[in-house]
């Protein structure tokens, strides 16, 4: 198509968008008019979904317009991913579309395709018959994984927006050339500042503590570089330690409804006992809870019925409960973009909620600072930060 036709003429005014909102997506299309793939930069909780969808909006208008089918196809890696984008386009903007997923029917005949990356690569031999002529990629970070880079050559004619809070990987491996440039936000503070992200109150483990210690000292990895999980169970899956953590949120935060992130399915049990055997009202999720199951606890949660979700990866990416009043953090990581994820989950406004508390039982501060700091995003970008 003459992207030329879109990109000049449908910077269309959409009310419900926030003015920060607005402007980037202005930047992204007059970064279009030079280059074919953007990455856009936007913390947690500051609406990126939101606005790559008023883009698709104005894709929309334009083939209305034009009278030609413009088609787009927007890439998620997780169920509740697919739902919200899914809610944006159908009930918010009133746009039609397709699901390419395992438990969905397609409907190929719509020119907006929402995809599990996982579905279509097992699919792509009959979806590579048909042509994109935009592609969005949610949760852009991942995108250097082999599974996003077989769908997007498929189709290389296609203008790519990528959008992430976080354009980091732990390798320290850069995004081009995936990306041709990068366009970032306002820090995290600016957004706090101007009321669009929550105030937060953050207690930490003192640095030179004993479990500070002993995680600084470990030398093992995993595939991806990060701590080896064998490691930290050596370390954070004991009584004593469990204990700290329950003991934690009972004098910061007893009373308030939050997420435990953990290390892996049989900490997330342990850790979730131990607050149950406290008496406070606490479920543990992992990949072996059925969607049926977790979405009936997410929803008792949300109506305040559960206090502590402890989980494990589950909801560090996709998950939107505004009121949540604390997040702790039971898992190290070496990852700023696994951090910032996680806390992120907590940054959301909320009508009647003041601030969020942040429980560190792991000691990131003192690896990635508060999650306000300002962060070199062009270099990671670049690969040229470590």
């Amino acid at each position: 198509m003459d992207y030329s036709i879109f990109i000049n003429n449908y910077k269309s005014a959409d009310e419900s968008l926030r003015p920060y909102q607005s402007e980037n997506k202005g930047r992204v299309y007059e970064a279009w008019k030079s280059c074919n793939a953007v990455m856009l930069q936007m913390p947690t909780g500051t609406g990126k979904t939101r606005l790559f969808v008023s883009i698709l909006q104005d894709i929309h208008r334009c083939a209305m317009e034009i009278k030609t089918q413009i088609r787009v196809l927007i890439l998620v890696h997780r169920i509740e991913l697919i739902d919200q984008i899914s809610y944006e386009l159908g009930v918010r903007y009133g746009l039609a579309h397709g699901i390419i997923h395992s438990q969905d029917r397609e409907r190929p005949m719509f020119p907006f395709q929402i995809a599990s990356v996982q579905t279509l690569n097992r699919r792509l031999d009959r979806w590579s018959e048909r042509s994109f002529d935009f592609i969005i990629v949610d949760e852009a970070h991942h995108v250097l994984a082999e599974s996003y880079k077989k769908i997007i050559n498929t189709y290389p004619n296609a203008k790519v927006l990528g959008v992430t809070a976080t354009p980091y990987r732990l390798s320290g491996v850069g995004f081009r050339p995936e990306f041709d440039v990068l366009i970032e936000s306002e820090p995290i503070r600016e957004f706090i500042k101007k009321g669009y992200l929550s105030g937060y109150e953050y207690y930490s483990i003192a640095p030179f503590s004993q479990i500070q210690h002993q995680i600084n000292d470990i030398k093992k990895v995993d595939s991806s570089g990060d701590y080896a999980n064998s490691e930290l169970m050596e370390i954070c899956d004991k009584n004593k330690i469990r204990a700290q953590v329950v003991d934690t949120y009972l004098k910061y935060a007893k009373g308030k409804k939050g997420i435990v992130y953990t290390i892996n399915k049989l900490h997330n049990k342990h850790l979730c006992e131990s607050f149950c055997e406290s008496g406070i009202s606490a479920v543990a999720i992992d990949s072996d809870t059925s969607i049926e199951e977790r979405e009936r606890l997410i929803q008792q949660f949300k109506r305040g019925e559960i206090e502590v979700l402890c989980n494990v990866d589950i909801f560090s990416e996709g998950f939107d409960c505004p009121d949540i009043e604390f997040i702790q953090l039971a898992r190290p990581t070496k990852s700023l973009s696994l951090y910032l994820q996680q806390v992120g989950r907590g940054l959301r406004i909320c009508e009647g909620k003041a601030k969020t508390i942040f429980l560190d039982n792991v000691g990131l501060y003192n690896r990635f600072g508060v999650p306000a700091l300002k962060r070199p995003w062009q270099g990671y970008f670049d690969g040229v930060e470590g």
